[in-house]
């Protein structure tokens, strides 16, 4: 739905000692705007000067990770499949139907396939970036795709899977990065650019996917 900056609802948060204007999107879709602004009308025109942008936001959060349904479908690589076509996965749940279960069937059979999937991924980009991870972990981390410390310790969430091939490459290739700059510079998306030339659309979507 496209969000209507002169009629469309939003959420107004006036906070007098801010010098500007912020606008920010809840995961929800929510359009919120923290302004030392109290009038509506002129908080508004704020609004329409910036549209276009909150429409395509929108539009990334809409394409965000479907939904499925436990049990009987999962989110594997970008797309919502039946369990009936993952036998081993099937036959996990047929053990139980509690969702607590369910939910640590369906983990499970995420860290499996990261470790057949993974590791090839990681070693291909790792020798294109010319770069040699200490050691790689697969968790199933609650906040974040992936980590990277200063001893070069790479670690991915095994809940990637959910994720279609050219946002997992992403992420590898993210970690990867951080291995040469520790932070979020210039020079680390640069870095980033150079093996993915759409690095920047990359991040966007991944922004606006939510973890389940």
């Amino acid at each position: 739905m496209l969000f209507d900056p002169l009629h469309s609802p939003f959420i107004h948060i006036h906070v007098s000692t801010n010098r500007n204007t912020y606008i920010s999107l809840t995961k929800e879709g929510e359009v919120r705007v923290r302004t030392p602004l109290k009038d509506e009308t002129r908080v508004r025109r704020l609004l329409v000067e910036k549209g276009d942008w909150i429409n395509a936001k929108l539009e990334m959060i809409e394409q965000a990770l479907p939904t499925h349904s436990l049990g009987e479908t999962i989110l594997f690589r970008g797309e919502i499949i039946p369990v009936l076509q993952l036998p081993q996965l099937q036959q996990s749940l047929e053990k139980s139907r509690k969702s607590i279960d369910i939910k640590k069937y369906y983990t499970r059979f995420y860290h499996n396939e990261s470790l057949l999937t993974l590791p090839s991924r990681i070693r291909h980009y790792a020798q294109k970036m010319d770069l040699s991870p200490s050691e790689i972990r697969y968790k199933n981390l609650r906040r974040r795709w992936g980590s990277c410390d200063s001893n070069g310790v790479l670690t991915f969430n095994v809940m990637m899977m959910q994720l279609s091939y050219r946002h997992v490459d992403y992420i590898i290739v993210h970690e990867l990065a951080h291995m040469r700059h520790m932070n979020h510079s210039k020079a680390f998306h640069d870095l980033v650019r150079t093996i993915l030339k759409d690095e920047k659309l990359l991040r966007q979507e991944l922004k606006a996917i939510r973890m389940h």
